[in-house]
């Protein structure tokens, strides 16, 4: 008779935990930048042109790289998962046969 075996979810638990992890930091990276980029509204590209003073030069710069890794960490955990979906389908395939 086929039971359920806890050994077969084994091979499972690295694609799992490396995505949750992978996750979290994507995550936090992405509520980091957030906030870099929410308070502080860019008037152009160009620092020297349109700020005064250095520390609005700064926030300007800082502001437009928060708001680039907004940007680019939606499609990051989009590739996360569907890296993490593979791994677990292909150590689940080898779970199986041997």
């Amino acid at each position: 008779m086929a039971a359920y075996s806890p050994l077969s979810a084994r091979p499972l638990l690295p694609p799992i935990i490396t995505g949750l992890i992978l996750f979290l930091l994507l995550g936090t990276l992405r509520g980091l930048a957030r906030l870099l980029f929410s308070h502080h509204r860019c008037k152009g590209r160009n620092n020297s042109a349109d700020y005064n003073t250095p520390g609005e030069g700064i926030a300007s710069g800082l502001a437009r790289i928060g708001e680039d890794v907004f940007r680019w960490t939606g499609p990051a955990a989009f590739v996360v998962f569907v890296a993490v979906c593979v791994w677990g389908f292909i150590a689940f395939a080898a779970g199986r046969s041997g």
